[in-house]
């Protein structure tokens, strides 16, 4: 492969622009646990009243493939990938700052800003993965593509995790919200001098190519596997309560689990990269990932204290994110050529939809199951198992879809 004029192969030039602009993504996450305690302690909302507010706050992924539509059929100039990515960066470090200027925090006033922020990252983040599945799709790399986004959201964990929580101990939110919009301009920098292709096709020839695709019935069976394994109604909002009030688990503990976590991802993308594609066919992870879901899925019932919440972090922390970049892998193998912001984002919508989904119904559900359990000596824990029961049987599900994909779809 000839090298660029800077001395970099095309391919590493990938490599840092995907690698700069996800570790700036990820870096955004150290303002989530501050915002969850924002929620709890200063708004005064409930577990289901918060996992409410997240999901409005996240609403923007839910509709990723409208962003992905407009990247693809409408062109800024005859660029569509570029500007896009830094009018979309742009936007979130603007809202960013102004939660920082708040002195008071105002429910309405605090959700409209989260929900310009996502959708100044959600924006960016379906131009990203256009790009990544374009070119992965070229160089036969979208297993390595993939990791290496999985790797540095990851790789940011490990110091938004703990970092997050150290940050509300120590600095006022304004602070931490005004660090926070320093991340979208590294993505609107990265963009800036990042290198495009002028792109002449016509919008209706675009439009067309994702008719057959919609008609395909794989198409409409992995949107559904993925939704199913990813709707776990124990992680997220339900999660944190029960930590805070039940385990009592500190800030920094809790900030210290999710860089663990992040740690661990990395590992887990880096070990993806080798062996997808060469070890086992992408389609071999698939039906392991749904087949090792399900018993991890249980894993939570034995998160009880703290050195069981590490160790369950630590087993799903490489076996879930190792399981999750099989089916990355899978959707990116088969969006059409020319429309690939608008089919990745499809797929990439079902695991955002089931993850918001299972935050507001898992939030509803944990403080309703508590009350129905109220006679039992452990009313939380009593209503984790059976958070954990649904999570489990979604991913068993999956199993009768499988077949439904047969190898051309999913050959790696």
């Amino acid at each position: 492969m000839p090298e660029t004029a800077s001395g970099l192969r095309r391919w590493d030039r990938l490599y840092i622009f995907l690698a700069a602009t996800y570790l700036a993504e990820g870096f955004s996450g150290v303002a989530y646990e501050p915002i969850s305690y924002l929620l709890k302690n200063d708004l005064h909302l409930s577990a289901g009243q918060s996992a409410t507010f997240v999901w409005w706050m996240t609403f923007p992924f839910l509709i990723k493939p409208l962003f992905g539509f407009l990247s693809d059929l409408i062109p800024v100039g005859r660029l569509r990938r570029k500007p896009q990515i830094m009018i979309a960066a742009g936007a979130a470090a603007a809202a960013w700052v102004a939660l920082a200027r708040m002195r008071h925090y105002d429910y309405g006033l605090v959700l409209s800003l989260l929900i310009l922020v996502n959708v100044g990252m959600c924006s960016s983040d379906v131009v990203c993965e256009a790009v990544m599945v374009e070119q992965g799709q070229k160089d036969k790399a979208t297993g390595a593509y993939q990791a290496v986004k999985v790797g540095a959201l990851y790789a940011a964990l490990v110091a938004t995790g703990i970092g997050g929580g150290w940050l509300y101990v120590h600095v006022p939110l304004r602070f931490i919200f005004g660090l926070t919009a320093l991340f979208p301009l590294m993505i609107f920098t990265s963009a800036a001098f990042s290198r495009e292709r002028d792109f002449r096709a016509r919008g209706a020839a675009r439009l067309a190519i994702l008719k057959p695709f919609f008609k395909d019935r794989r198409f409409w069976v992995l949107g559904v596997v993925l939704f199913l394994w990813s709707f776990y109604p124990f992680l997220g909002t339900a999660q944190f309560y029960y930590q805070n009030d039940v385990l009592k688990f500190g800030p920094v503990f809790i900030g210290f689990l999710t860089t663990l976590s992040g740690v661990l991802g990395v590992a887990a993308a880096a070990f993806y990269a080798r062996v997808a594609g060469r070890v086992w066919s992408t389609r071999s992870l698939v039906k392991g990932a749904v087949l090792f879901g399900c018993p991890l899925s249980l894993l939570f019932a034995f998160y009880v204290g703290p050195a069981s919440a590490i160790a369950v972090t630590v087993i799903w922390g490489l076996a879930g994110v190792f399981f999750r970049l099989s089916l990355m892998d899978l959707a990116a193998q088969v969006c059409p050529p020319y429309a690939e912001a608008t089919a990745f984002a499809i797929f990439m919508a079902a695991f955002d939809l089931a993850e918001a989904g299972s935050n507001a119904v898992g939030g509803k559900l944990y403080d309703w199951l508590r009350v129905e359990f109220a006679w039992s000596s452990h009313p939380a824990y009593a209503a984790v198992l059976g958070l954990c029961a649904i999570g489990a049987c979604c991913t068993l599900s999956c199993w009768w879809l499988l077949p439904y994909l047969d190898s051309d779809a999913a050959a790696a």
